[in-house]
């Protein structure tokens, strides 16, 4: 029976950096660029060609380690990894196998609400490969992503459900966005999962023959490999059949597990140091100068205790720029800045399909507004007006563009029974009317009222009025 087993599972996280340029060469590291144009000679391992390290990338580790709550290690050592393999024209890859970065680590993960650790075992720097594109008749290869920064990230076998692996994915993802470290998109392969799953009877601590499934590009493809390959495992067992520790590959069209390689041999990479980059030392100092932004787990608790909503706090964590608007929004009112910023201007940027680093109405703008319709100077139905105004009038105030464009609204004194008390004289039944037949004779009453003054009064206030003296 299934519920008599155990998953056990370990994560291996690729996060391509968002530097500049390439790990060990000025080659520019953008994903949009032409296939095959943003490439150097270093790259390639051309003879005589020397590796530079990017210092960005080094620093974007610190602060992956920080966040993780590691060990960090007080020098930067690079080694070889050897191999040959079409996508590593060098024959070796740059790597930290010995002295990794960071290591004895964790990562706070939510699952139903509830919050657990998850322990990690190190992150290393790395370079990337070329990418491979493949179809019936050819393998092509586009070396932009050649030396492209990488860290590795290396979970403990502490897993123990699909829900945990999934949550797990998505925090790495989101803190690498919240650290700015990273795109982190799993569709753009600037962050590949590689998942080893192995099973065991509950209750015991075996650590039972494991698989590795390579380069899962989705949450939804993570549950559905784990679970096929948990199920397939377990069948084995339950049949007295074996299988060897082996690399699959998820099939999406079968929605299978597929072996590539065999793994009863272990690879013998020949590691050693890497003779032409020298040892790098991080000072104290240096390290205790890296800071860290605010971590997925602790900006959701800030944002619920202001009041906001899960949804809300979803897109927030989601999308760092909307996050950094909301919290420059300097407002006495954070939840109902919020909501306006949700309703009104996310609304905007939606319909009119822009990012908000396109938007020209600042977050001060925005709590100008918000001041405006608090003091009643403004309709709520007006807000988005005054975005779209503001993208078009970039150098106006916020109070100039609603006074200019007949948005503003004067303070005007305005005595409600001296008001009621002309209508009715002007319309002789209506008295009599409030009587007999007070629905009807509100609704022309306050079509009146409206009217005389000229749309600024306050209907409520009215209806209040009419209330104590005719009901």
């Amino acid at each position: 029976m299934i519920n008599d087993w155990e998953l056990v599972i370990g994560i291996e996280i690729h996060l391509e950096l968002n530097t500049k340029t390439k790990m060990f060469s000025p080659a520019p590291n953008t994903y949009e660029a032409k296939e095959n144009c943003n490439v150097s000679h270093i790259d390639l391992g051309y003879p005589g060609t020397l590796p530079l390290v990017n210092s960005e990338a080094i620093i974007k580790g610190i602060k992956l380690a920080k966040a993780l709550n590691m060990t960090i290690d007080s020098e930067i050592r690079f080694d070889r990894k050897n191999y040959f393999y079409p996508d590593l024209n060098k024959g070796y890859q740059i790597t930290q196998q010995f002295r990794p970065i960071g290591k004895d680590g964790l990562i706070k993960i939510k699952v139903k609400d509830q919050w657990k650790d998850i322990l990690i075992e190190r992150i290393h720097l790395e370079e990337d490969t070329a990418k491979s594109i493949h179809d019936d008749d050819y393998t092509y290869l586009n070396q932009n992503r050649a030396s492209v920064p990488l860290i590795e990230i290396v979970s403990r076998p502490v897993i123990h459900s699909i829900e945990d692996a999934k949550a797990y994915v998505e925090a790495i993802r989101l803190t690498a966005l919240a650290l700015n470290i990273s795109d982190a998109k799993m569709n753009e392969g600037s962050l590949r999962t590689d998942v080893n799953i192995s099973v065991r009877k509950k209750g015991t601590n075996d650590l039972n023959t494991r698989v590795e499934i390579k380069n899962l590009n989705s949450i939804s493809n993570i549950e559905k490999a784990i679970q096929y390959e948990m199920q397939y495992q377990i069948n084995c067992y339950e049949n007295n059949q074996t299988f060897e520790q082996c690399t699959k590959r998820f099939d999406e069209q079968s929605q299978t597990t597929i072996v590539m390689r065999s793994k009863s041999d272990s690879i013998d990479y020949k590691y050693f140091p890497d003779p032409n980059i020298p040892y790098i030392s991080l000072s104290k100092q240096l390290i205790d100068a890296v800071n860290i932004e605010e971590l997925p787990f602790a900006r959701e608790n800030r944002y619920l205790s202001l009041g906001l909503n899960n949804v809300q706090i979803s897109q927030l964590i989601n999308n760092i720029e909307y996050a950094k608007y909301l919290d420059s929004i300097e407002s006495t009112d954070f939840k109902k800045s919020a909501n306006i910023f949700f309703s009104e201007v996310v609304s905007y940027l939606n319909s009119n399909n822009l990012n908000i680093q396109d938007l020209l109405f600042t977050p001060r703008d925005c709590k100008d507004a918000i001041e405006l319709l608090n003091n009643a100077k403004i309709d709520k139905k007006n807000f988005i007006k005054l975005i779209e105004l503001k993208q078009n009038n970039s150098a106006h105030s916020i109070i100039d563009l609603a006074k200019n464009n007949q948005l503003y609204i004067e303070s005007i004194v305005i005595n409600i029974a001296d008001i009621v008390a002309d209508i009715l004289k002007e319309n002789s039944n209506l008295e009599s009317q409030l009587k007999t037949d007070y629905n009807k004779a509100l609704k022309f009453i306050m079509g009146q009222f409206m009217k005389k003054t000229m749309g600024k009064g306050n209907t409520a206030e009215l209806n209040k009025y009419l209330e104590e003296k005719y009901l």
